[in-house]
């Protein structure tokens, strides 16, 4: 097994999902991530995931073109079919994939039911280990 191999999305997830419906109004979504401290919610929609949404979804969508947060539904402006992992998806992997994608959010799931998130944050969290593994410690660029 390779080093790189030997934590996975699994291991870090956050399980605790924030979960909103495309019906969900901006404004109340806005209003659960907040009371939540989240930076994203998913959006659930029979069970399954339908989409996500970020503050910055909200911030670009919404606010920076004057709409009204209490009028526009989360299926409006969330993304639709977000990328997502499993739970066996190595943390590397998902590091790669978050960076090339320039997304901050990646679901966690099994057959599009969610299961999780794990995030920049999350990964950003473990990475000094992470780079002990991977035998590369190095300082930040400055």
């Amino acid at each position: 097994m390779n080093p790189e191999d030997r934590y996975t999305v699994g291991d870090f997830m956050t399980r605790d999902l924030v979960e909103v419906t495309p019906g969900t109004t901006a404004i109340n979504c806005a209003q659960v991530m907040q009371a939540e401290r989240v930076s994203s919610a998913v959006v659930i929609e029979g069970g399954r995931l339908a989409g996500i949404i970020t503050e910055k979804d909200l911030a670009r969508k919404i606010v920076a073109k004057g709409l009204d947060p209490q009028k526009v539904m989360v299926r409006e402006i969330m993304t639709a079919a977000p990328f997502t992992v499993d739970p066996e998806t190595t943390l590397y992997d998902a590091m790669l994939n978050l960076s090339k994608r320039k997304i901050k959010h990646l679901p966690v799931v099994r057959g599009n039911v969610p299961l999780g998130i794990i995030t920049a944050m999350d990964i950003l969290k473990v990475q000094p280990a992470l780079m002990e593994i991977l035998g590369k410690p190095r300082e930040p660029e400055q």
